[in-house]
């Protein structure tokens, strides 16, 4: 297989062969080790969630700095719905919820808009 790469300055080009590279290599690990995370913010949920719940029952300063990195993880989620042109206050409600029920394989999906 050949693949031509073509660009305007060598810089450009560079990027273009590192991007590829990138690419055939996450391909070439995905073929090897088959197994995957849940993606759309599960995984973050999840923690958030974790953190979330210890940082209730621990005092001081280290709960507030623990509830901080709650909501820190919540921001990727919250990434992913913005970055999809989707509203992701309304998903991340929808979403913490979700996983608050007891769902906790619930992601963002960006194709459909919703959880």
């Amino acid at each position: 297989c050949t693949i031509v790469l073509r660009g305007a300055n060598s810089s450009l080009l560079n990027e273009a062969e590192r991007s590829l590279h990138d690419a055939l290599c996450v391909l070439s690990q995905t073929v090897k080790e088959s197994r995957t995370v849940l993606g759309g913010g599960c995984s973050e949920m999840i923690m958030s969630k974790a953190v979330t719940e210890e940082a209730k029952k621990t005092v001081g300063k280290k709960s507030i700095a623990m509830e901080a990195f709650a909501t820190a993880l919540k921001q990727i989620p919250s990434i992913i719905a913005d970055n999809a042109g989707l509203d992701s206050a309304e998903l991340i409600t929808h979403l913490e919820a979700e996983h608050y029920k007891g769902n906790s394989k619930a992601g963002i999906d960006v194709f459909s808009g919703g959880v």
